[in-house]
């Protein structure tokens, strides 16, 4: 074999070598950003989620609203101190009218949520707080129930969901479903949301 092919075989290799390397870096270098890209909601944060949803919390009720949620809060303080203990938060729930009647996971659901500094007492501000996450959400999730079957399927949600991304939809659809079934259910989807919400951010006063 002459010098001038030898020499051309080795610029061949060299260069499919080189090639092999870029294709290789490139994939790596592509694989790396997708894995953190939050277009694909792969690290999307629980705010940068909220945000997505475009959720409104406090901006969509008025101060009469809030007002209502407070009075209601001074109506079921029995021992008048200003605050909700879970004993009184319990009590008003074993009566046949009361929203959480014969559901002890819904009365412990919704007064550990709400009990935002974990001293196991309500004050007016966080059980408002907890009425203006709760409502707003279950408003969200009725939205997507167009069967009112009271269960959201991923299909539901795809077509309903304000997020247009399907992929960022799909993801936020996934970690809603912590059961894996492919369905949300009131509850289940609740705690998921109530946690998002809370993530990050200041609930204080509402005066």
């Amino acid at each position: 074999m002459n010098s001038k092919l030898k020499q051309s075989i080795v610029n061949v290799n060299k260069n499919a070598i080189v090639t092999v390397l870029g294709f290789s870096l490139v994939m790596t270098l592509s694989l790396s950003a997708l894995a953190k890209s939050p277009i694909l909601g792969v690290t999307l944060t629980a705010p940068q989620i909220m945000t997505v949803m475009q959720i409104k919390l406090e901006q969509a009720v008025n101060a009469d609203q809030i007002l209502g949620f407070k009075r209601i809060v001074t109506r079921l303080d029995l021992d008048k101190d200003g605050k909700l203990s879970f004993k009184e938060w319990a009590e008003h729930h074993s009566t046949p009218n009361s929203h959480f009647y014969k559901n002890p996971a819904g009365i412990n659901g919704f007064f550990v949520g709400a009990d935002l500094n974990g001293d196991d007492f309500i004050t007016s501000d966080e059980y408002a707080w907890q009425r203006i996450i709760t409502d707003e959400a279950k408003r969200i999730y009725f939205s997507w129930d167009k069967n009112r079957d009271r269960r959201v399927t991923q299909d539901e949600f795809l077509r309903n969901v304000v997020v247009r991304d399907k992929i960022v939809a799909e993801s936020i659809f996934r970690r809603l479903d912590t059961n894996s079934n492919g369905e949300l259910f009131l509850p289940e989807y609740l705690r998921v949301w109530v946690g998002w919400v809370h993530t990050g951010r200041h609930l204080g006063s509402l005066d």
